[in-house]
């Protein structure tokens, strides 16, 4: 893997939603509860639900949504938040992220609006566990629905400007270059990982004739199709022919077909099961 050239097809994506939890511990409550069964002051406590689940729940799917799109579109990169995003799936990326913060901003906007609503209705709801206290001003509402996506560069040798020795510095710019290359392979591997995890369900499902599956058993096949060539940064060429191998063998495949054709389901598990085979060497296991 050439380190100098992956760097150019490949950015480095942070996404953070944040939300309203609606959310408050009841003292008064925990404290009863503690005297009602004789325990410990340790032993738990009572959070009530300001509002009702259905009042936030179209922004908590959308933000769900965009973080499944954003897990998706991306491969792991390391633990501070970052996820490599291949330049090939930018476009992609940004044009979806830039919808879904539109719907999550319409969502929140919406919510932030009937929030003196919900306030009325909770009233009735925790009688008297009711704590008008308990609810900011709609200024503070508001404020704990945010949205940031930030792009930056992947870290590289030649920018480290520091006054150190020339063997210093060289040996810092070698390290830099030496974890992103080991980055970038461990996040090359993940949709290594996602192909072959997507075939073991399909060789467990369809190996047995008895056994119910889903629809999404294909469905996520073909959709691992659409979004490798996107994740395939490195343009690796045995992952691209393994997804070849996919799109034509299995991605296409009815669902229906194969629950009443007990030959064609026979034919689909062997397929994967030989698709997975031939993965073995790129994925560091034995063949099955």
């Amino acid at each position: 893997m050439n380190n100098g050239s992956l760097t150019d097809k490949a950015m480095l994506a942070r996404l953070s939603i944040t939300q309203w939890s609606a959310r408050k511990t009841d003292k008064r409550v925990t404290a009863h509860v503690h005297a009602e069964y004789n325990a410990s002051a340790d032993s738990g406590r009572y959070n009530k639900a300001l509002v009702s689940a259905e009042a936030l729940q179209k922004v908590q799917q959308i933000a769900g949504a965009a973080r499944d799109e954003h897990y998706k579109l991306t491969l792991p990169w390391r633990d501070d938040g970052a996820r490599i995003l291949p330049a090939k799936a930018y476009l992609d990326y940004s044009k979806l992220m830039r919808r879904l913060r539109c719907d999550f901003e319409n969502a929140a906007g919406e919510f932030c609006d009937l929030y003196p609503s919900y306030i009325q209705d909770a009233r009735a709801r925790l009688n008297g566990m009711f704590n008008s206290a308990d609810y900011p001003p709609i200024e503070k509402i508001r404020s704990k629905f945010t949205w940031q996506v930030s792009i930056d560069p992947l870290p590289v040798g030649g920018d480290f400007r520091v006054e150190l020795s020339d063997e210093e510095a060289r040996r810092i710019r070698e390290d830099i270059d030496g974890r992103t290359k080991q980055a970038l392979q461990e996040g090359l591997q993940d949709a290594w990982k996602r192909l072959h995890e997507a075939l073991g369900k399909a060789v467990e499902r369809l190996s047995d004739p008895k056994a119910i599956f889903r629809d999404s058993l294909i469905g996520n096949l073909r959709e691992l199709c659409d979004v490798l060539p996107l994740l395939n940064f490195a343009d690796n060429p045995d992952l691209e022919r393994a997804r070849r191998k996919v799109e034509t063998r299995l991605a296409g495949l009815d669902p229906e077909t194969l629950r009443g054709n007990s030959r064609s389901r026979a034919k689909a598990a062997s397929d994967a099961k030989q698709i997975m085979n031939d993965m073995a060497a790129f994925m560091g296991k034995a063949a099955a």
